[in-house]
């Protein structure tokens, strides 16, 4: 039953599947590795990530790793949930903005380093993924509200048609 939901909404979902995966292996990766902000090669790179984090705290690894690895994390278990038990397009649609924010801020800090990259090229791109992705769970988020909308009118005037025959 759970194999078969997942299965039938794999295709219309494989986009916000496939970028909770890569946001989540990011977070993950960042708080193993958290001198990716303080190496002299990478972290200029990234210099914009660590100015904008140090209002929140002094470790950019564990603010952007963390969120990234909770956001995708948590995008992952809505997917789960909507393809196999419940509608869960709101979060989908929060989750997909957080994501296009932390790739945002990837991008930006990597436009202000100055240093030359393939980032710049493969970057925008997922922001773009992210924003169909949220495209879509909007849309979801629609449909959900309809669904929901005939069910209490189907138990409504089933209800009715009971107290009428007792």
């Amino acid at each position: 039953m759970i194999i078969r939901s997942l299965r039938q909404h794999w295709p219309s979902r494989k986009i916000e599947w496939l970028m909770s995966g890569m946001l989540t292996t990011w977070g993950f990766y960042l708080l193993l590795h958290p001198e990716v902000f303080t190496n002299p090669e990478t972290g200029v790179l990234f210099a914009g990530m660590v100015s904008l984090s140090n209002y929140i705290a002094p470790y950019p690894a564990l603010v952007w790793g963390g969120l990234a690895f909770a956001a995708g994390s948590a995008r992952a278990i809505a997917l789960f949930i909507n393809g196999a038990y419940t509608r869960t397009p709101m979060i989908r649609v929060i989750t997909s903005f957080i994501s296009m924010f932390i790739l945002t801020q990837i991008v930006i800090g990597l436009w202000k380093s100055g240093v030359p990259n393939m980032g710049l090229v493969v970057y925008p791109w997922l922001v773009v993924a992210d924003l169909l992705s949220a495209h879509r769970a909007a849309i979801d988020v629609i449909h959900a509200a309809e669904q929901r909308r005939e069910l209490k009118e189907t138990n409504r005037a089933a209800s009715d048609r009971l107290r009428v025959a007792a």
